[in-house]
């Protein structure tokens, strides 16, 4: 068949892409797309300056992970989680797939964070994008032994380096934070279910 059925694709990934892509879609046809950056893209100097609202600073660390910037941004980061969110969501299961895809982008947000407000002292920025988050689905693909999850974080890396020669903005701690996190919470669930099945082996 030319196009997977319905039934197959992975309902988790989908989700995921249909999400993202909706919310692009509505801020560009509204004309509203700067302004919900604006209102929910993460700014670290407001978390660790404690001069916003804490609840605030929850809601866009999660917000954050499903706005994009133009086509060529939220196009790169859904075909990155096309091409390799079947394979790890399958590979973990749905409920796992999707907490570690969150807490990447968590984490990715964080340490990005953390590394221009604290070492570069320069947090007014806005974070947005799912980059974090899907880096978290290429830590799960490499901890299962898929190497592809490897590829396209060199890819992303090369990416990076070309848009700090060309001065296009790109959040390249909050990459490496998510895929460090979905590698670690993925080797950690091996290690569990590996000694889980253990204390049933006679």
């Amino acid at each position: 068949m030319l196009f997977p059925k319905i039934s197959d694709l992975p309902p988790v990934t989908t989700s995921l892409i249909i999400i993202n892509g909706l919310v692009f879609v509505y801020g560009i046809i509204t004309g509203t797309q700067d302004r919900i950056i604006a209102n929910y893209g993460f700014i670290p100097n407001y978390l660790f300056y404690g001069n916003h609202p804490f609840s605030d600073n929850i809601t866009r660390l999660f917000s954050s992970m499903f706005l994009h910037a133009g086509i060529a941004h939220i196009a790169f980061n859904l075909f990155a989680l096309a091409y390799l969110g079947g394979f790890a969501e399958k590979s973990v299961g749905k409920t796992r797939y999707l907490g570690i895809y969150i807490a990447a982008g968590i984490a990715g947000a964080l340490l990005h964070g953390t590394v221009y407000t604290l070492a570069i002292g320069n947090g007014f920025g806005v974070l947005i994008g799912a980059s974090g988050a899907i880096s978290g689905v290429m830590g799960i693909t490499a901890a299962l032994g898929n190497i592809r999850g490897y590829y396209w974080l060199a890819i992303q890396i090369l990416y990076a380096f070309i848009g700090s020669v060309v001065s296009i903005p790109i959040a390249f701690t909050a990459h490496v934070g998510g895929f460090l996190t979905g590698l670690l919470l993925t080797k950690l669930l091996i290690a569990i279910e590996r000694k889980r099945r253990g204390q049933y082996l006679y």
